[in-house]
C-alpha cells in the first residue's frame, strides 16, 4: 500500500475531528465510539485510533472549537448582568452552547475521561470573557455553572 501524503493524512484528521465533534455534541461523550465514528467516515476503527489513541483525545483535540461554541453566543460587549442575560438564554436554547456545556459537565462529572479537557475549556472561557469585560466574573461564572448543572439536571430528570 502506497505511503499517505501528509495531506492526505491532515484531510483523515480533519474527517475525523468533524464527525467526533458532531457526535460528541449529538450523542455525548458515551454515545461517541470508535465504531460510530468509523460507520460515519468510512475510516477503519484502526485508522481512526492511530490518530486517536484514547477517546479522551478528541476533547483535547476539539479544546478550541468547544471553547469557541460556548463563547459565540456570550454578551462580553456590556454589563456583568447583560453576559449572565446572554449565557442563560443560550442555556435554554437547543444549541452548541448547551451541547457543549452539557458535554464539558459531563466529562467533569462522570469519571470516566480525563476531565483536564473539560476543564480548560471551560477556564479559558472564563479567562477570555473577564479580558473582553475587562472585570473578574469568578462570582458569575460560579452562579452561571451552577445554575446550568442544576437546568441540566433537571431536564435529564424530566426525560426519564
Amino acid at each position: 500500500m502506497p505511503k499517505r501524503s501528509k495531506a492526505q493524512t491532515q484531510q483523515t484528521i480533519e474527517t475525523i475531528l468533524a464527525e467526533a465533534k458532531r457526535q460528541l455534541l449529538a450523542l455525548g461523550y458515551e454515545g461517541m465510539s470508535y465504531t460510530t465514528l468509523s460507520e460515519a467516515t468510512g475510516v477503519s476503527r484502526t485508522g481512526i485510533s492511530h490518530h486517536f489513541p484514547r477517546k479522551q483525545d478528541f476533547m483535547v483535540a476539539l479544546e478550541p472549537f468547544l471553547v469557541e461554541s460556548l463563547r459565540t453566543p456570550l454578551d462580553t460587549r456590556s454589563t456583568i448582568n447583560a453576559f449572565m442575560k446572554s449565557w442563560m438564554q443560550a442555556m435554554h436554547a437547543e444549541g452548541e452552547f448547551k451541547a457543549t456545556l452539557k458535554l464539558c459537565f459531563y466529562v467533569l462529572i462522570s469519571g470516566k475521561a480525563d476531565n483536564g479537557a473539560a476543564f480548560r475549556c471551560l477556564k479559558t472561557l472564563q479567562q477570555e470573557c473577564e479580558q473582553q469585560m475587562q472585570t473578574d466574573l469568578t462570582v458569575a461564572f460560579s452562579q452561571l455553572l451552577g445554575a446550568s448543572l442544576l437546568l441540566c439536571r433537571q431536564r435529564a430528570e424530566t426525560k426519564s
